[in-house]
Order: C-alpha cells, then sequence, then structure tokens
C-alpha cells in the first residue's frame, strides 16, 4: 500500500499563495477592464462579479 503524501499546513499556505501570484496580473486586467466601463457608464456590458468569481474558483480548483 503506498503511503499518504500529508502536507503541512504551511506547505498548503505557500501553495495557495503560489497560485494567487500566478493569477494577480490577470486579476488585475479584469479589475482594470471592468472599472473602465463603470466610469464609461455601460454598465450593461460589464460582466457579472458572480460570473468572475465561478471562473477563477474553476482556476483555482486545477
Amino acid at each position: 500500500m503506498a503511503k499518504k503524501d500529508t502536507q503541512h499546513p504551511w506547505q498548503q499556505i505557500e501553495e495557495q499563495a503560489f497560485h494567487a501570484f500566478r493569477e494577480w496580473p490577470l486579476w488585475l486586467v479584469l479589475r482594470e477592464r471592468e472599472l473602465v466601463l463603470q466610469s464609461t457608464g455601460s454598465q450593461s456590458d460589464t460582466p457579472s462579479v458572480a460570473a468572475t468569481d465561478k471562473s477563477t474558483q474553476q482556476r483555482q480548483g486545477n
């Protein structure tokens, strides 16, 4: 029987931080685009925050 790989809590935090670091530039671009659309007054064209959160959570799960 194979041994279970157990991660220490700091290793889990480090892995989460790594993924957050990798996604940060993408998040900044999406947020800037959202702010530009809000400032021009065309709020009907902006994607909903819930849709953006779902896509982010799906990427984090991979």
